[in-house]
């Protein structure tokens, strides 16, 4: 804890505690379980198509309103209700999951696209709380604590809610689908301390909603007309853009394509992310105590380079024991370059522009994902997924080349 320094020790923990939290959500429904029942029940037929264009629209709709959001946070100082208000939206959203089912795609579809939407805001948000609970010297070390936490959280869900979803759909499809509102408890539950104990740190202006929008738009188009004044955070977020689209589309499909090309079944798929999350906790922690020593420009091109391996083993990989193997090297990195990235741009923002600017590397991430899943879904539906990993591969090298453009 010595890494906290003047930082209250409370507001750092129930900081940390929303990654834990939100990451059942993430894991769980955004990855692994509502996703291969989406493809396999909802929509059997071009299911990788449509559940890359469901991700695809959520996330353009949380990139559209993310920067206004935090532009307006920035200005009434009143981050906390709106962060408050997002993370309930999307448990509650989370929770009505259960009622979907077969002949429902365009219901289910809505209620993914409403629900995850609300989530991207939420954590975008929660981002931005970063540059308030840390310092220019302990940031990568605090993000490492709340990406760390949020595999420990992923872990914690994924083995506490494994009974119901282990033997699959076919076998109990009430249990199977008991998990989304579970999932939602869950989320709630470790979300209150962050609900409960963030603050914000300026006294609030009551002022009129509709002011307030025409406010928080004039800021961003401030921000946009001075953006010569913003080249190197310009260029952060041109890079961000790109590594977010290749990480979001693995996120999205792994457990598809684990299932769907490698043959492995819901057990094995539980082994392989318990895998990536127990090595991805220790690792989130120390390449964010690397960033602050080292500097994080090193450390993020470092998680690069390893990511560009990955997807080439991935488009290769013919066994269980490789994919295995895969997802060893992808828990070493699947934090951490995020984590990184996340410390970095808090350290280089304006003091008085943190949650627009969060919000814009929120339009950048969630503008990349938009394209990411559609072009693997497309490219899967008229291929195959091995081929739709080549352009994942692309867009890691070209978020290399750009991020090395960017001054620490």
């Amino acid at each position: 804890m010595g890494f906290f320094d003047s930082i209250k020790k409370r507001e750092v923990l129930s900081w940390a505690f929303f990654d834990f939290a939100n990451s059942s959500y993430a894991l769980l429904i955004a990855s692994f379980v509502f996703p291969i029942f989406f493809r396999e029940v909802i929509s059997p037929s071009n299911g990788d198509f449509w559940w890359g264009l469901n991700v695809s629209i959520a996330i353009i709709l949380g990139a559209i309103l993310s920067p206004l959001t935090g532009a307006i946070a920035d200005y009434d100082s009143r981050k906390k209700i709106k962060f408050i208000l997002f993370t309930l939206l999307s448990i509650i959203g989370t929770t009505l999951l259960f009622f979907t089912g077969s002949n429902m795609l365009l219901i289910a579809s809505l209620l993914f696209i409403i629900t995850h939407t609300f989530y991207e805001i939420a954590v975008t948000i929660y981002d931005s709380f970063l540059t308030q609970v840390s310092t220019k010297n302990n940031a990568g070390r605090i993000s490492g604590l709340g990406w760390g936490l949020g595999y420990m959280g992923g872990i914690s869900a994924m083995l506490l809610l494994k009974p119901l979803y282990d033997l699959g759909y076919q076998n109990n499809l009430f249990l199977y689908k008991l998990t989304f509102p579970l999932t939602a408890l869950f989320f709630f539950v470790f979300a209150l301390p962050s609900m409960i104990f963030l603050k914000d740190i300026k006294k609030k202006k009551k002022i009129k909603l509709l002011n307030l929008i025409k406010i928080g738009f004039s800021r961003i188009k401030n921000t946009i007309q001075n953006i010569k004044k913003h080249k190197n955070i310009a260029w952060f977020l041109v890079s961000f853009y790109f590594m977010n689209d290749a990480l979001v589309t693995i996120f999205t499909f792994l457990p598809i394509y684990a299932k769907a090309t490698i043959q492995l079944n819901f057990t094995e798929i539980a082994v392989l992310l318990l895998i990536v999350q127990l090595i991805g906790f220790p690792s989130a922690v120390l390449f964010g105590y690397l960033s602050d020593k080292k500097g994080a420009k090193k450390i993020l091109l470092f998680t690069l380079i390893i990511w560009i391996i990955i997807v080439i083993l991935i488009a290769l990989s013919s066994s269980k024991l490789m994919f295995y193997l895969i997802s060893a090297l992808t828990g070493l990195v699947i934090g951490s370059s995020q984590s990184v990235a996340r410390s970095w741009l808090s350290k280089i923002i304006p003091a008085n522009k943190k949650a627009e600017f969060f919000g814009f590397n929120g339009f950048a991430s969630k503008v990349a994902a938009t394209t990411g899943p559609l072009i693997f879904g497309i490219i899967s539906v008229y291929f195959n997924q091995r081929i739709a990993m080549i352009p994942i591969a692309l867009f890691f090298i070209i978020a290399f080349l750009l991020f090395f453009k960017v001054k620490e």
